[in-house]
């Protein structure tokens, strides 16, 4: 799993999903007298990951890049951020990046173990970030794969139940309130909701993590804790993990729908082991083909490919469709775009 880094087709014509449905706010889930908001929004189907703020070749030659996303059929951009200025500069490059939409990533964890202040000082990063990019992206995210870049230790088990954390409770109070902060102050200042926000988001089947936060449970087996909310539930999977519908006989898309019936977002899918440019492509071909015919079925809204360009070496192996802006890795990007093109966004 990527964006490690801190710490670690042709179609042209823009493809998305229309997601229409009733999302409640934390409010609404405390207070059931207090009726959802309904909201309609358009989220790209197909996209890639991409890294402008740390540099390098991501942070050159954007007409080109996008000129490299259409190509394929690709219509939005994952860009991971690592501050409020982060996302001013994400703000202020939606034109330049258009028709291609931005899909940023705010991954910022918290620095201290207690809960009201972290939920304060996130509730005022949420109110921020909506006044800079509320109605000009789509979709926000919150949190990368915090099971890698926030929690000290992994889980005793598979992920599948909150109390595999329980080494790392101390820093579970603190999560939870900065998750909750930041949807609260994002939706006090985006009420209309003009752009979902999804959930933190975890890969394999760490689900367990999420479950926590959305029940009120904590690590230590204890309940009746505030409860944080999503619009969207947010994963992560890449080809060594196996089928995301029997890993190990868990079928994950089918648990974390049944958990938050919420729609789905796969915002990294890819390689990311050294692995032949057959098994590649192939694996391009299929898990589009596999998410595009499941896509109503677990009501999947969007897919993101991990990545665009080669950035971050890993035991020898570049992971992007292209090496650099404008140069193809060879059959990555005709994969790609062959697979876009025979699997029309739902």
């Amino acid at each position: 799993m990527k964006l490690r880094l801190m710490v670690l087709i042709v179609l042209l014509v823009t493809v998305g999903a229309t997601v229409t449905a009733h999302f409640e706010s934390t409010r609404n889930r405390d207070d059931p007298k207090r009726p959802p908001v309904s909201t309609t929004v358009r989220v790209p189907f197909y996209g890639v990951n991409g890294h402008y703020v740390q540099g390098g070749v991501y942070a050159t030659n954007i007409a080109q890049q996008v000129a490299d996303m259409r190509a394929m059929g690709i219509t939005s951009i994952r860009q991971d951020c690592y501050s409020i200025a982060d996302t001013a500069k994400m703000a202020s490059l939606v034109s330049s990046f258009a028709p291609v939409k931005i899909q940023p990533v705010f991954n910022v964890f918290p620095t201290t173990t207690d809960e009201t202040t972290a939920y304060n000082q996130f509730y005022a990063y949420g109110r921020t970030v909506a006044g800079q990019l509320a109605g000009k992206v789509a979709v926000i995210e919150l949190m990368n794969e915090p099971e890698n870049m926030y929690f000290t230790k992994g889980p005793r088990y598979s992920g599948q139940n909150v109390t595999d954390w329980s080494a790392s409770n101390s820093q579970w109070a603190a999560f939870r309130g900065a998750v909750r902060g930041f949807y609260a102050g994002f939706r006090a200042v985006d009420t209309t909701m003009q752009t979902l926000i999804t959930s933190p988001s975890v890969g394999w089947l760490h689900y367990g993590m999420l479950k926590g936060l959305w029940n009120g449970e904590a690590p230590d087996g204890s309940s009746g804790h505030p409860r944080a909310t999503w619009d969207i539930t947010n994963y992560h999977w890449y080809h060594d993990f196996g089928d995301i519908e029997d890993a190990g006989g868990v079928n994950t898309l089918a648990a974390i729908k049944s958990a938050f019936n919420l729609p789905i977002m796969l915002t990294e899918i890819g390689v990311q082991k050294n692995v032949s440019g057959s098994v590649y492509n192939s694996y391009v071909a299929s898990s589009f083909a596999k998410y595009a015919s499941k896509a109503k079925t677990y009501d999947i809204i969007g897919v993101d490919w991990y990545e665009l360009y080669n950035f971050q070496k890993i035991d020898g192996f570049y992971m992007g469709l292209y090496s650099s802006p404008g140069v193809v890795n060879t059959g990555r990007a005709s994969a790609m775009a062959s697979a876009v093109a025979a699997n029309p966004a739902p």
